[in-house]
């Protein structure tokens, strides 16, 4: 079966899951040129990967000071907090790697408002890109990692948020209400403006809005929205695959 967008990987175990994710990010930072960007993503799917990364032969292949890491999404708690995203990365990955601090651009927290750090954030990744405007010849991403909920949602694009959903301006954005906790996140222009999105999906929990998505059924989610200027990839485990995994 051929998915309705994008290409899919079925791995079949979390030991191949973290391979297929780490190889990924490897290959991109090989090929890129001057400038590479790898957009990461939160939540707990995509940990096993980013200790992967910080393993061999990882975490001296890969030319870690030459990349710039930006969040798809964090939650607007202080950077040492159990449920920070930054803090997840960090453990898992940048501890234990040899990278430039200044490279790996997290969401401001300190003395701000959510929304005044979400304006603080676009300016960071406007900076970054030299430009206030995206161009679709000049992708922002060169890797983009997104995750998806059993509900659809990606980064903190939420199901029914019209504001988020619709945003075609603004590159990042405060989450207020859908949620327990405010949140930052990146919006589809950003998001749209890479050469290659990799969707990190595991667990038979999110097989139902996987299928939805892959058959063409099920188009409205947040997920099912992204359209890059690249590719799209849908790296999945067995779990999630259930019937695309034939």
């Amino acid at each position: 079966m051929k998915p309705a967008f994008g290409e899919l990987l079925v791995v079949p175990d979390a030991e191949a899951f973290a391979e297929a994710g780490a190889r990924l990010l490897a290959d991109a930072a090989a090929t890129a040129g001057a400038r590479c960007v790898i957009g990461l993503a939160g939540g707990s799917t995509p940990k096993s990967i980013y200790q992967r990364l910080a393993s061999s032969p990882y975490h001296h292949q890969v030319r870690w000071n030459a990349l710039d890491f930006v969040l798809g999404d964090e939650r607007f708690v202080a950077p040492d907090d159990p449920d920070s995203n930054m803090r997840m990365i960090d453990r898992a990955l940048f501890d234990h790697v040899e990278h430039d601090p200044a490279r790996v651009h997290a969401v401001p927290y300190g003395g701000l408002t959510v929304e005044q750090a979400a304006d603080r954030y676009e300016q960071a990744l406007q900076a970054l890109y030299g430009a206030k405007t995206l161009s679709p010849e000049r992708p922002f991403f060169d890797l983009c990692f997104l995750g998806m909920g059993d509900d659809g949602h990606t980064a903190s694009l939420l199901p029914g948020q019209q504001r988020l959903l619709e945003e075609r301006t603004r590159w990042v954005l405060p989450v207020t209400e859908g949620r327990p906790e405010a949140r930052v996140t990146l919006t589809y222009p950003v998001l749209d403006s890479a050469r290659l999105v990799v969707f990190v999906v595991a667990g038979s929990g999110k097989r139902s809005m996987l299928d939805g998505i892959l058959s063409g059924a099920e188009t409205s989610v947040p997920a099912a929205r992204i359209r890059p200027s690249g590719r799209v990839l849908w790296l999945v485990d067995r779990d999630a695959a259930g019937r695309w995994a034939q």
